[in-house]
């Protein structure tokens, strides 16, 4: 994955729970200490409970997991059909892929544990197949094994009728290609510096020259670029796979080294010589079996503890290698069984069946990038479509809610900021045509700027001629209630649209989360307003640790100068949030967050309203409480000095956008802004940022807290009263009423 530079923290995580129907954190058992799989004590208990109970499933048969128990467990699953019947199989591991289609209706499922110490049966869950849900076997491994082994040499690839058509539909694309691959140059020794990161900038260099000659070779079945292709390969294989690009050294140059290798390996096959094959295998025998002992084997490491970034690609590059490799290498056969059934059940770890992907926007590209093409390889391969996986089916949806075209940066997360446009383009066009869906083509269409070169583009499979209709029942709002996003557009298919984008999520601060439950972000007519404040100048690097990731560089709430939400590196919490409450209708959207779990038991009370009324106004609403009396501080962030209003009104412009910010109250709070970090980001030609906050100077242990941000800053007044149970905001022709239950808004007479 070559947009990565970091190394990931390995952590334990809290098991998933289901608080509300949706797959949440958990901290303390949900049901019963007589629930095993909520009382297992950490760190034992990281993989998610899935289904949740009360969930409805969109994919049948659903994906089945559940907390490990120590080494050597014995598992009974159990499952009850509607018609009263009872099903079961005994595992050995924390997973399973069930083995028929599951008819629409009511189920319930519970886990028998076997351990030294005696039998325990966990909770009874329940879920609910849809009429409308799709199926998604897994063969059984000695099947996937057969399959793979069965298929002739060159595998990962569509049949030759497909794949003619597919390059003589980009032949611009494939030209620019040709002349790229022309002047590449095969490697030399192996890559030398003093960092991990001088290591995998030489090694991706040299992935994507002999990646670049493989596909020359493909589209032309020319001589010259056989030989080119051939250079390449026989370079990258002469590298030490012990040494610096080793899998222990630098995992991802590992990863794309051992990937090109065996794409080689598979393509050329026909053409290569006894000596030549073996030559490979025997290098893919060490490099492949070094990441499949770290992901799959010695108690299978990412089915216990999934959340980890890196390693869940690389099982899944495990499991596209052990396909074309199997029947050739008597390793990969084992590689295949232990990785591919795995990768289909935990296919991504960042998000439910919903599609969200927890770890952010810019991750969310990254990483899916990274694996379309491992899942168009073990579409070919074994026929094994991963396209109508619940999650994959509705990645998209979550793409085009928070980067919808005209989006100038990304949302929440590590990178976020960062303009990733050609990116954007080219996965989003890439994985709409992998996975196509209505409002998946209209997104695909809108997006501009691709490399249709590189990979992702060349090999994806062909969509539908000329420019297709945005849906028109797609809602301006959506809640992704598996990661605790939501976004609200004033119309999604207008690039004019005001969006706002509202995060607590139940994954916390973990890994490229942010400790910034119940923060928001606002954008203009694709010019960004409200920030995410900060620059992804690495993992864990000063300026990360002290300011990227924390609450204050967020526009969420802090206390007593700063304090915020749990950061999960500093001590292990998550700092989780929740969405509470959403609701949608035509001009106006309602989203309830509750982050006190967030702030490390600081906080009693962390809930954060929006009423949304469209297209133009935005009113906040904080409920505040803690057993001390607290400096409450709320806080704001932009990208130019924010004004100050005679009306009392802060603006923020950018862009030729405008947003005006009132914050409400019998005290107003007092503000001011600088523009500081707390540790400042390494790199040259950062633009300078704003940082505001609106503090209430008197410690006090309760606050209320209601703002009215108003896009355009018109100088039509607002009113605003207290009630006895709240507050009454009159503004943009509507009466919003906050306080005993969900907002309500009305018309004004």
């Amino acid at each position: 994955m070559r947009h990565l530079r970091h190394t990931v923290v390995h952590a334990y995580l809290a098991a998933l729970c289901a608080p509300l129907g949706l797959t949440a954190w958990l901290s303390t058992p949900a049901q019963s200490s007589a629930d095993w799989m909520t009382a297992v004590p950490l760190p034992q208990s990281s993989a998610a409970i899935r289904p949740a109970d009360g969930a409805e499933v969109e994919q049948t048969p659903p994906d089945f997991s559940w907390p490990a128990l120590e080494p050597g467990t014995s598992y009974r699953f159990v499952l009850h059909y509607p018609d009263g019947t009872e099903h079961s199989r005994t595992v050995g591991a924390n997973w399973l892929n069930w083995h028929e289609v599951l008819p629409p209706g009511s189920y319930t499922w519970h886990v028998d544990a076997a351990t030294e110490q005696g039998l325990e049966s966990s909770a009874v869950r329940g879920f609910r197949v849809r009429p409308d849900a799709v199926p998604f076997v897994v063969p059984d491994p000695g099947t996937l094994v057969s399959l793979a082994s069965a298929k002739p040499h060159p595998r990962a690839l569509p049949d030759a009728e497909l794949l003619a058509a597919m390059l003589a539909a980009r032949g611009d694309a494939v030209e620019r290609l040709l002349r790229e691959a022309a002047g590449t140059e095969p490697p030399g020794d192996e890559p030398t510096g003093d960092t991990v990161a001088d290591i995998e900038r030489q090694a991706f260099a040299a992935v994507d020259g002999a990646v670049a000659a493989l596909l020359a070779y493909l589209a032309t079945d020319d001589e010259a670029h056989y030989d080119r292709a051939l250079a390449h390969t026989a370079a990258l294989a002469a590298w030490n796979p012990r040494g610096t690009t080793s899998y222990a050294s630098a995992d991802q140059a590992a990863r794309g080294v051992a990937a090109v290798l065996v794409v080689a390996y598979d393509w050329l096959f026909p053409r290569l010589d006894a000596a030549q094959r073996q030559g490979l295998l025997a290098v893919l025998e060490t490099r492949v079996g070094d990441m499949y002992h770290d992901v799959a084997g010695n108690g299978a490491r990412l089915a216990v503890h999934p959340y980890d970034s890196h390693g869940n690609q690389t099982l899944t590059y495990v499991a596209m290698a052990s396909t074309l490799l199997a029947g050739d290498l008597p390793a990969a056969d084992q590689w295949l069984r232990d990785t591919l059934p795995l990768t289909l059940n935990w296919l991504s770890p960042w998000g439910g069946e919903d599609g969200g992907f927890a770890n952010g926007t810019a991750y969310a590209q990254w990483t899916t990038g990274d694996l379309l093409i491992p899942w168009s390889f073990l579409r070919w391969t074994v026929g094994v479509d991963v396209a109508q996986k619940a999650w994959v089916r509705n990645h998209g949806r979550f793409l085009a809610y928070f980067l919808p075209p005209g989006a100038p940066t990304g949302v929440f997360g590590d990178g976020a900021e960062q303009p990733l446009g050609e990116q954007w383009a080219r996965f989003g066009k890439a994985l709409m045509l992998f996975a196509p869906s209505s409002l998946g083509r209209w997104y695909g269409w809108q997006l501009r700027g691709e490399d249709a070169s590189r990979p992702q583009m060349l090999l994806a499979a062909l969509g539908d001629a000329g420019p297709p209709v945005f849906p028109v029942d797609t809602p301006n709002a959506a809640l992704f209630p598996s990661i605790g996003w939501v976004a609200m557009h004033s119309d999604l298919a207008d690039a004019e649209r005001t969006s706002i984008y509202f995060k607590s999520s139940p994954y916390g601060s973990y890994n490229h989360s942010h400790a910034d439950q119940n923060g928001f972000v606002v954008v203009v007519r694709g010019q960004p307003l409200l920030i995410d404040s900060g620059w992804y100048d690495g993992y864990a690097t000063e300026h990360w640790s002290r300011w990227y990731k924390q609450t204050r560089a967020h526009n969420a709430i802090t206390f007593d100068g700063g304090r915020g939400q749990a950061v999960f590196e500093e001590n292990g919490d998550l700092g989780r949030g929740r969405i509470a409450d959403f609701v949608n209708a035509d001009d106006y959207a309602i989203a309830v967050g509750d982050a006190a779990a967030a702030y490390g038991g600081a906080l009693d009370v962390a809930e954060r309203t929006l009423v949304y009324l469209r297209p133009g106004t935005l009113v906040v609403h904080d409920r505040l409480s803690s057993a001390v009396p607290r400096r409450w501080e709320w806080n704001l962030h932009a990208l130019e000095p924010m004004g100050a209003e005679s009306n009392g009104e802060i603006s923020i412009a950018y862009g030729g956008a405008t947003l005006c910010v009132a914050l409400l109250g019998t005290t107003p709070p007092t503000f001011s802004q600088h523009d500081a970090f707390t540790a400042p980001p390494s790199g040259e030609g950062l633009a300078r940022q704003w940082h505001g906050s609106f503090v209430v100077s008197e410690p006090s242990p309760r606050a209320e807290l209601v703002a009215v941000l108003r896009v355009g800053c018109p100088a039509t007044p607002l009113g605003s009263r207290q009630t006895a149970t709240g507050w009454e905001i009159d503004v943009a022709g509507r009466r919003v009423t906050i306080g005993g239950g969900r907002p309500i808004v009305q018309p004004l007479d």
